[in-house]
């Protein structure tokens, strides 16, 4: 048996009041004028953009970015609202001239992709954003769990808490970079894979050298970093 997703739940609530609108329009005895099938065109191609839209964002895999879809669903959900309501007033008030209620609509509907537009391009920034972060992070929580694995390696106290030391720096370290920082974390990068090798080898001299060169490297990103924000 099927299980409905979140996507499939959307794009049947939009089809029901769909449904239930195109009952009403055609049960209340409006006059079938240009007025009428101008509001009434321009109501159900906004249906179908809220259902491109559902259909688009929400079939995303994963939760963020389902998250990142709602507000393009907001946006066209909030326009329909309104374009349902400038057709029903264009079928109740056919005085006014067709092409004029065509012009309306029709800048309406431009606005309501331009906004769509807006959206769509700063949800696509923020989920870039959001992955340079999260490689980022990775690249500091991968530094600290190498070096807190060195710990169990050596039995010398002093190495063992400059080790522990060295990985709190790297923990409490800002995750977020700079392309001008390319130089010094490429020197930490290379240097705790020096450090690998002297723990392995038991050459608790060198290693403590390493862990305070590498504290110092640290240091001196984290001072940079601060300065290129």
């Amino acid at each position: 048996m099927r299980t409905f997703n979140y996507k499939d739940i959307f794009l049947i609530q939009t089809a029901i009041i769909a449904a239930v609108y195109n009952v009403l329009v055609f049960v209340i005895p409006f006059r079938r004028g240009g007025g009428f099938w101008s509001g009434y065109g321009f109501t159900m191609l906004m249906f179908a953009v809220l259902a491109g839209i559902g259909f688009y964002a929400l079939g995303r895999e994963g939760v963020k970015g389902k998250f990142y879809a709602i507000p393009l669903v907001s946006v066209a959900k909030k326009f329909l609202i309104l374009q349902i309501i400038v057709g029903l007033s264009q079928m109740l008030f056919q005085f006014i001239p067709a092409h004029y209620g065509i012009a309306l609509n029709t800048v309406f509907l431009g606005i309501c992709v331009a906004k769509l537009i807006t959206v769509g391009t700063a949800k696509k920034i923020i989920e870039r954003i959001d992955e340079k972060v999260g490689e980022k992070v990775f690249y500091i929580k991968s530094m600290q769990v190498d070096v807190e694995g060195m710990v169990g390696k050596t039995s010398d106290e002093i190495l063992k808490k400059a080790l522990k030391n060295l990985a709190e720096t790297i923990r409490y370290s800002d995750p977020m970079s700079n392309p001008q920082l390319a130089a010094v974390e490429n020197k930490i990068e290379g240097k705790i894979a020096i450090l690998a090798e002297t723990i392995e080898r038991a050459d608790n001299d060198a290693s403590k050298t390493l862990c305070d060169e590498l504290q110092q490297l640290l240091a001196e990103r984290n001072r940079k970093n601060k300065l290129l924000k």
